[in-house]
């Protein structure tokens, strides 16, 4: 196995396109954390494939996405945190527990989270990034996302967009 990976670098020497394909083809398992100033993204992977992602911005967190593409409403958003404040449970798990949208919704709806994270930590110029060994959070839903089309999709995207 490479060993730079598991060294701390900076994405202004090594292409996140590199990065993502270099963990594929090692078929690592853990996270590919990434920090710019006070924004922290994570790419977890389990055998090389993409299983989740997660942000420490709130535009970043599941609620706030499906809000945004009109999937639930103001009302049903700011409820599902009420309960998320006091169950502790997922947002997710809440949204679908009161029918605010199906299984598959939160499925179609988590992929998108996941598309839309990567898709920004490629808009980036600069950042440190460093990749841990571990398992993936135990409250996520494996979705095996393919890194090939998942990247071409995201530089499709990046080119099509005005500067």
């Amino acid at each position: 196995m490479s060993s730079h990976l598991y060294v701390p670098g900076n994405i202004k020497e090594h292409d996140l396109t590199e990065l993502l394909m270099q963990l594929q083809e090692q078929k690592a398992t853990g996270s590919l954390v990434l920090q710019k100033d006070d924004i922290i993204k994570s790419v977890h992977l389990k055998e090389g494939n993409i299983v989740y992602a997660s942000s420490n911005l709130p535009g970043d967190r599941l609620g706030e996405l499906l809000l945004q593409i009109g999937k639930i409403t103001p009302e049903q958003f700011n409820r599902s945190v009420e309960l998320l404040k006091q169950t502790g449970k997922q947002q997710g798990a809440i949204l679908v527990e009161e029918n605010y949208i199906t299984a598959k919704e939160l499925f179609e709806g988590l992929k998108y989270q996941v598309r839309e994270i990567i898709y920004s930590l490629f808009l980036w110029e600069e950042g440190r990034y460093q990749f841990i060994r571990e398992e993936r959070p135990k409250h996520a839903i494996s979705l095996q996302l393919d890194m090939v089309d998942l990247i071409s999709e995201v530089l499709k995207r990046i080119q099509a967009s005005p500067v």
